[in-house]
């Protein structure tokens, strides 16, 4: 089976693929696609299969030859192992094979009896021949037309004809095989009804597979595929009669109608296999192990691949892990810095107050112009306001005089409040004037406040380095939480396209941690 999947190729391939991995049940027996399979327009299901395939023409042929193998072996729940060299290929395939061969014999009680049989005791060719013969069956029924309530054989006149180009020593031959008398269409018609799978291996013992390829060739001349290439018309003419498919899909009851979904491709398998392994039968193509290396190639280079995006993975996680070390050291730092710069700020606004109290206090102070002038008229206005206030306390007698006077009182207090905020004010651009021009005003005191402003500039400038910092950590840390999330769905495409391939590198990463384990 292993040679027969690398020889599989082209449109020939892309048809298989489509066949196991792509077909859905409903897709043939649902009423949203009946026209599709319908039986008056029955090249519309070819057609669609050929859409299909036409899809995967930019998929190497390789990759599909590798998909195919992993999908027949998830198709029958088969563990898989590393692909990484031929010798495990063809294991698997034989794998694939024995399962297949189970589940046939399982379904079929003259499964095993016709195995018994069987000359060869080869299990990939007996599958075929048993595919044959039961396609031929079904086909039998869906195309001869009874006449006279007497059973009657499709092709026979096409079976006399490709005997007749036979030696004469091999019509004897297989004529005896099959017990026949002469080859005339009624004994070969008997022979057909009664076991059809005697006359076709018979005849392909003699004259190899290429019998099959003739035959649906046969059917493919009557059958709208005719229209695409022979070579694909051959092997795949019968599937233009979804009727016919969904007979062999539910042939011998293997089905249950409402498991459809979950084992449509198990009814598939069968005809999945005779579509990879008869043309490479009937071809007559040479073993060679080299051919088998292509799907070894891209195992591997699925492997390394996925091995790649697992390790890029656990370096994403370690660089977040960083990023986030990284931001808790700097908010601890801001938290210090933010800290400091509040104690430093009350400092500074303790040594302005006690400048300003002085400024207030020193009738000795500078003449600062028009700031003067302000502060005279305000303090003039705050006297006048107080003797207001004073002559309303003096003046409290009586009820009806004491509600008058509190009103009052209350008026003269805000006026006295807004003058006083107002001198504030005055006194806060004195004290910024002195700063900057009456350096001799106080020394020590107003160089010690310029010193304290330049430190709460220098811890504010930290500050927003810090912040600037922080703010490029996130981003950074964000950016690598979106390029792991997006290298995740890319493993998770892997692991869904390449199956088993996570268990198999679970596999191999322990065996690389426990070397005594290859001991085992």
């Amino acid at each position: 089976m292993a040679h027969s999947l690398v020889s599989l190729k082209g449109t020939h391939l892309r048809f298989v693929y489509v066949m196991l991995h792509d077909l859905n049940f409903w897709d043939l027996v649902s009423s949203k696609t009946k026209d599709l399979v319908s039986k008056e327009q029955s090249a519309h299901f070819y057609e669609w299969l050929k859409k299909e395939a036409d899809k995967l023409n930019v998929v190497e042929d390789q990759e599909l030859q590798l998909d195919l193998l992993l999908e027949l072996s998830k198709t029958l729940k088969l563990p898989m192992r590393l692909l990484d060299d031929p010798y495990k290929v063809m294991k698997q395939c034989e794998e694939i094979i024995d399962e297949a061969f189970l589940q046939l014999q399982k379904q079929y009680k003259d499964f095993a009896k016709a195995f018994d049989r069987f000359p060869e005791k080869n299990k990939v060719k007996f599958l075929v021949h048993w595919e044959m013969a039961q396609l031929y069956t079904h086909m039998n029924a869906q195309q001869s037309k009874p006449e006279k309530g007497t059973e009657t054989a499709i092709w026979v006149d096409e079976i006399l004809m490709f005997v007749e180009h036979l030696p004469s020593y091999q019509q004897e031959q297989i004529k005896e095989q099959i017990h026949l008398s002469e080859w005339i269409a009624e004994e070969l018609q008997i022979a057909l009804l009664e076991d059809a799978f005697a006359v076709f291996t018979s005849i392909v013992e003699k004259t190899g597979f290429g019998f099959y390829k003739y035959l649906l060739q046969c059917f493919s001349r009557e059958r709208p595929a005719a229209a695409f290439a022979p070579q694909e018309a051959a092997y795949f003419s019968w599937m233009t009669n979804p009727d016919l498919l969904l007979s062999l899909i539910f042939k011998g009851g293997g089905i249950l109608y409402r498991y459809q979904n979950l084992l449509f491709n198990k009814g598939l398998l069968p005809m999945v296999l005779l579509e990879t392994i008869l043309p490479y039968l009937a071809d007559g193509a040479p073993e060679e192990e080299e051919d088998l290396a292509v799907i070894t190639h891209s195992w591997n280079q699925r492997f390394v691949d996925y091995r790649k995006m697992l390790r890029s993975v656990n370096e994403m996680v370690q660089k977040q892990n960083d990023w986030k070390k990284g931001l808790d050291i700097l908010r601890e730092e801001l938290k210090e810095e933010e800290a400091v710069f509040r104690q430093t700020e009350a400092y500074n606004l303790q040594l302005r107050e006690k400048l300003i109290q002085m400024l207030k206090q020193d009738p000795a102070r500078p003449y600062f112009g028009e700031l003067s002038v302000k502060n005279n008229r305000l303090q003039e206005d705050l006297k006048k306001v107080e003797a207001k206030l004073a002559k309303q306390e003096n003046a409290k007698k009586g009820i009806v005089r004491s509600v008058t006077t509190f009103i009052k009182s209350s008026y003269h207090q805000t006026e006295k409040a807004q003058i006083e905020k107002k001198i504030d004010k005055v006194f806060n651009e004195i004290s910024d004037l002195v700063l900057e021009k009456y350096h001799d005003y106080e020394p020590q005191l107003i160089e010690e406040i310029h010193r304290s402003n330049d430190e709460l500039a220098q811890l504010n400038l930290n500050k927003q380095e810090i912040q600037r910092k922080i703010e490029k950590f996130t981003e950074k840390l964000a950016e690598v939480k979106q390029q792991e999330k997006q290298m995740r769905a890319a493993i998770s495409d892997a692991e869904k396209r390449t199956y088993g391939l996570s268990q198999l590198y679970k596999s191999e990463m322990e065996k690389e941690t426990n070397p005594y384990m290859n001991e085992l």
